[in-house]
């Protein structure tokens, strides 16, 4: 028969006094903070939390991401909405400059609102955002449209064109992914949205400060001559009509349907936000079941273990002839 010797003995009782001592301060731990596997080692579902918490960081991470974006989104939205007001005011000094009640004078007066108008719609297409050039594209630190110059008049309101820069990634959709699942274009390059608006502005106030605009249609190419009048005030009253049709269809094909775009892409983050809150929810239920310690059980297993460790003290103290103060 094996027997134990007394120095066993002894190690088997200072040990176990030490394994009350943790099991004691473990459940304390749980009493006090409510958690009853604060470091991995406290429970065996410790890489099933790891996981889980990963996956609420993540979810943190997309939903900073969704709000960002949304903020974003939004200013498009009231860039979309100036154009669009910009625009319907163009037309109806069009509308009132193609009258050929208007002389020529009048309509040189007129070509002053139009000249601002353009500015600010230049403007809105260079908008930027947190430093950003919003419709930049890829190269979002450099302005969309630059500022170049017509040969006739060589100085002057009527002189200034505004041409988009074709540099590299200027003319690239930028997309973000907002969750895992769900990826969404964030803006358009700025040509797509205001080249046809700022095309009309041009040829519009140049047609009624009494220049004609080269080529006939497309993007002006910094070509043009004044009109001699009054031989060409038909032909002025021509090319103020044609920039109406110009306005309509950047309204109709580009601004209006770049702002159905934009609040559809804000219906999308707002849904995708929804679901992530969803798993975000219920995720924390099933972490809070994996970690979070059960009041009365906690308390019941303390008090035990506490029990437990003053047996433990009393044992060895008569056993090793030890006191309760070489263990504290």
């Amino acid at each position: 028969m094996t027997r134990i010797s007394e120095m066993q003995s002894q190690r088997n009782l200072v040990a176990q006094t030490l394994e009350n001592r943790r099991r004691v301060g473990v459940f304390a731990n749980q009493v006090a903070s409510g958690v009853k596997a604060a470091l991995p080692s406290d429970t065996v579902d410790a890489a099933t939390i790891a996981r889980y918490k990963q996956t609420l960081d993540k979810i943190d991470a997309y939903t900073t991401t969704i709000a960002g974006t949304k903020n974003l989104l939004t200013f498009q939205d009231d860039v979309l909405a100036q154009a669009n007001d910009l625009l319907i005011r163009a037309k109806e000094i069009a509308q009132q400059g193609a009258n050929e009640s208007v002389n020529a004078v009048a309509r040189t007066h007129l070509a002053e609102e139009v000249y601002q108008i353009r500015d600010h719609m230049v403007s809105l297409a260079n908008s930027t955002y947190q430093g950003r050039y919003v419709f930049g594209g890829a190269d979002d630190d450099d302005p969309p449209y630059d500022q170049t110059a017509y040969a006739v008049p060589a100085s002057g309101e009527a002189a200034k064109r505004y041409a988009f820069d074709n540099e590299l990634g200027t003319s690239t959709t930028r997309t973000l992914a907002v969750t895992d699942d769900l990826v969404i274009s964030v803006t358009t390059p700025a040509n797509q949205v205001f080249g046809t608006a700022i095309e009309a502005l041009e040829r519009l106030g140049r047609a009624l400060g009494g220049y004609g605009t080269t080529p006939a249609s497309g993007a002006p190419n910094g070509g043009g001559a004044a009109y001699t009048f009054p031989a060409d005030y038909k032909q002025q009253t021509a090319d103020i009509l044609s920039t109406i049709n110009l306005i309509n269809d950047s309204r109709d094909t580009d601004i209006m349907p770049e702002r159905v775009s934009v609040g559809g892409r804000l219906r999308r983050l707002e849904t995708g936000e929804s679901l992530l809150a969803l798993t975000k929810n219920s995720t924390l239920e099933v972490l809070s079941r994996i970690q979070d310690a059960d009041e009365t059980e906690s308390a019941a297993n303390l008090a035990q273990a506490q029990t437990a460790l003053q047996a433990s003290y009393s044992v060895t103290a008569k056993v090793l002839r030890l006191t309760i103060l070489d263990y504290i």
